[in-house]
């Protein structure tokens, strides 16, 4: 950054607050200044107008209002009501209006200066006039004697006392004021101290361009990323994810929700909506095999112990399953093929002695031998299977099988052909059959698996027509115990401990029922397995017949 350092977040807050603090003090100052001096004016009027009411009551005043010298008899008691009563002056006048008494005595005699119409009419008025003496609050109110008005009376408080009034209670006001300024100022910094702990000292910017740059990397990372609130809500994830767990793009659905409304497989969501700590585990997410992790978040500090949420990371492990088992194949043809080569170099050697004997026709005739036995082999499993990558994936697997000791014989009706993708192809028949071949080695002789394609009904579609895989190996049998759970995740019957096993049978289903078949084991011996697979009915077969 050039010159001074940005304002961080917390320190804007803080400003802001406190100006409000200031804003909301001064309103609060003008309100109570209003206040006072409406409140002033108000206890001035009520002054003023008992003030009159005592002295429009009074015996003497009713009867010496209309004598003669009622000025020197009245001026004397309206002075000492001024002194006693606090108020400003006690006018006594006549029906006219002329005053009798009046603090000033040159004011005596002079017509009084203000509304008097009212009280004529026997009522009582308040009002600010400004009079001989300035601005004043005064009450006028009749003087009456045997239901006539013989005269009328007027006290009152001049607006210079009503401001001293109001002077006495401005401490009060800015007590107040400075109260709260200074609760405003101490929220504020609270506010801001607790910002500045979740913030830092990052200004706006900063925040705005880490989030940028964080938002960067979680949809530029090549692993699924699903990040939960301490409910167990998702909050957020990346678009990995979303491909991974079928999610809607990010960004296109509202946040947080639970997993399982999102449309998350139940072994996934289970994991989020528990929370806890997983690593390295295996979960099928429809035909996709996921490496799950997912560790508690770390709750920001000074906040609660339990405010951290959870972070799961996915992998696709597909792929990884797909070189594991490319990787056995290879050993497995590895083998076929040092076995293969040492029958080869057997076959070189006598090729080379029945040279050297001049035996020329039988060496041609051994040699011919040897190429036919592999052409015709080749040019049986195609002309059995018509599809090219299930054929070559079959004829792979029995060269395989018979380097094992394997023997492996395919059958297939014209166009049985289960309707997958080449990959999915793969994946369920190459699972199959290596875990038929590894079950028949296991057992004793004879050694076969029996790979059969053919049309059938499937069960689940009424008369819909289908594709049925069925592999078939005179291995040992499935263990009674583990024959309800043979198609979970991790579930094997092999003993070896460095092989990654468990996961074929389970991905071949997973696979299968995504696209809408299914893989189940034939009751009865020897062991069977059977794939079947909806046949798609074409469009122009589903209409009704002209």
């Amino acid at each position: 950054m050039t010159g001074s350092r940005a304002v961080s977040i917390a320190g804007r807050v803080f400003a802001v607050q406190l100006a409000a603090a200031v804003l909301v003090a001064g309103a609060l100052l003008a309100v109570l200044a209003v206040d006072a001096q409406r409140s002033a004016e108000r206890d001035a009027a009520e002054t003023s107008l008992s003030v009159a009411r005592t002295v429009a009551v009074d015996p003497r005043v009713r009867a010496d209002v209309d004598a003669a010298d009622a000025t020197e008899r009245l001026e004397p008691y309206a002075l000492e009501l001024v002194d006693e009563a606090g108020v400003d002056f006690v006018t006594i006048m006549t029906p006219d209006g002329i005053r009798v008494t009046h603090p000033d005595r040159s004011e005596i005699g002079k017509l009084f200066r203000g509304t008097i119409a009212p009280a004529l009419r026997g009522e009582e008025i308040t009002e600010t006039f400004t009079g001989t003496l300035g601005p004043s609050v005064r009450a006028v109110v009749p003087i009456e004697r045997d239901g006539a008005v013989v005269g009328l009376v007027s006290a009152g408080v001049t607006t210079a006392n009503v401001g001293g009034i109001v002077a006495g209670r401005v401490p009060f006001v800015i007590v107040v004021t400075l109260a709260v300024v200074l609760v405003g100022a101490v929220t504020a910094f609270v506010v801001q101290r607790s910002l500045r702990r979740t913030t830092g000292r990052l200004a706006p910017a900063e925040l705005r361009r880490m989030v940028g740059y964080y938002e960067s990397v979680l949809h530029a990372v090549r692993e699924g990323l699903v990040l939960s609130d301490r409910e167990h809500r998702v909050v957020l994830y990346n678009d990995e994810a979303a491909e991974l767990l079928g999610l809607p793009p990010a960004g296109t659905v509202a946040l947080p929700a639970s997993a399982e409304s999102l449309g998350v497989g139940a072994a996934v969501a289970g994991l989020i909506g528990s929370g806890r700590r997983v690593v390295e585990e295996t979960h099928l997410e429809g035909a996709t095999l996921l490496l799950v992790n997912q560790e508690p978040a770390e709750p920001a500090v000074g906040s609660p112990a339990d405010a951290g949420g959870s972070v799961m990371t996915l992998r696709d492990q597909s792929r990884l399953q797909q070189l594991i088992g490319e990787l056995d194949s290879t050993r497995g043809m590895r083998d076929a093929l040092r076995a293969q080569a040492h029958e080869h170099a057997n076959t070189v050697h006598t090729l080379v002695g029945l040279l050297e004997l001049g035996r020329v026709e039988q060496a041609i005739e051994l040699a011919s031998e040897s190429t036919r036995t592999s052409q015709e082999l080749a040019d049986r499993m195609l002309a059995t299977v018509d599809h090219p990558v299930l054929g070559a994936l079959l004829l792979g697997k029995t060269a395989q099988a018979n380097e094992r000791g394997v023997e492996l014989t395919v059958s297939a009706a014209p166009g049985a052909v289960p309707p997958l993708t080449a990959s999915a192809l793969v994946s369920v028949v190459g699972n199959l059959v290596d875990n038929a071949i590894d079950a028949a080695l296991a057992a004793e002789a004879p050694r076969r698996v029996e790979v059969v394609l053919r049309h059938a009904d499937a069960e689940t579609d009424g008369d819909r027509p289908a594709v049925e895989l069925r592999v078939t190996d005179t291995g040992r049998g499935i263990r009674p115990d583990l024959a309800a759970t043979m198609f979970d995740l991790g579930v094997t019957s092999k003993s070896d401990p460095g092989g990654a096993h468990g996961n074929g049978l389970a991905v071949a289903r997973a696979t299968a029922r995504a696209a809408g078949g299914d893989v189940v084991f034939a009751p009865g011996t020897p062991t069977t397995v059977v794939a079947s697979f909806p046949v798609p009915v074409p469009a122009s077969t589903t209409g009704t017949p002209a």
